[in-house]
């Protein structure tokens, strides 16, 4: 297992922002909740203050985590090396309490994704932003959709008596902000966080709900990634400007490279 601290918050060694854009090629159902009286729908989209849709940055953290944590145990686990966390075995769960006290987890028990995304002891090394909807238009806004739906009875294999509803979803081709910030992350850990974005693009995984109806496809293209070194904080005049990397593809081969290395090193 890997042998890193995943509490390694006591200094500042690297921050990584990356950015781009997603774009929905389905309809997109991030929702708000059952709808008040005032709503014309039962099941609401969520919204900005200006009445734009958007995708809070939980949904694509926790998009991105359940997809490492489903690729992790049938890809890597048998190397011992990268791997995810069982919440359902103690013995295997990062966030395990004993005796109603969060219990300490040695570093080399703390699996994979919990040492980047975070658990009960340890805080996240990402951090995601909102997803704030960029063609905002104040005088024409975007056409949200409208679609039925109705609850099964599994049992019965048959419609509940007077369940039938509608939600609301966002149109294809509807594009959003993608905002994500890392500290003290190595290239191995943002390999696992392309691979993650590459599940999303190649619609292994999607975003929001009704997924399984066919809803939630998107793409995802990053624009930017931003390398900093940490004493440019303090330090910029003394230091050159932070190295934007416009070589993207050359850059996710090396965090990529990275993670294969790391699985086959046991490092």
């Amino acid at each position: 297992m890997i042998a890193r601290d995943p509490a390694n918050f006591d200094r500042l060694t690297r921050r990584v922002r990356i950015t781009g854009v997603i774009t929905s090629q389905t309809g997109l159902r991030v929702g708000a909740g059952k709808g008040g009286s005032e709503d014309a729908v039962d099941l609401p989209v969520l919204r900005d203050a200006d009445g734009f849709p958007f995708i809070p940055g939980a949904s694509i953290k926790g998009v991105l985590r359940s997809t490492l944590e489903s690729l992790l145990p049938g890809s890597l686990a048998d190397d011992g090396v990268l791997w995810a966390c069982n919440p359902l075995d103690e013995r295997q769960n990062c966030g395990y309490h004993e005796s109603g006290k969060r219990a300490y987890v040695q570093t080399n028990r703390h699996c994979t994704v919990c040492a980047m995304f975070g658990s009960h002891i340890v805080a996240s090394h990402v951090r995601f932003s909102d997803a704030m909807a960029l063609d905002r238009d104040m005088e024409k806004s975007i056409p949200i959709g409208r679609r039925d739906g109705v609850a099964i009875d599994r049992d019965l294999k048959s419609a509940h008596d007077k369940t039938k509803y509608d939600f609301q979803v966002v149109p294809p081709g509807t594009r959003f902000s993608l905002e994500i910030f890392a500290d003290n992350v190595e290239d191995m850990q943002l390999g696992l966080l392309k691979v993650a974005l590459d599940q999303l693009n190649e619609g292994f995984a999607a975003l929001g709900g009704f997924t399984s109806r066919g809803l939630g496809r998107v793409s995802v293209s990053i624009s930017e990634v931003l390398d900093i070194d940490p004493r440019q904080v303090l330090i910029t005049a003394a230091l050159p400007s932070p190295v934007v990397n416009t070589n993207l593809d050359s850059l996710f081969a090396k965090w990529q490279s990275a993670v294969a290395t790391t699985s086959a090193k046991g490092a």
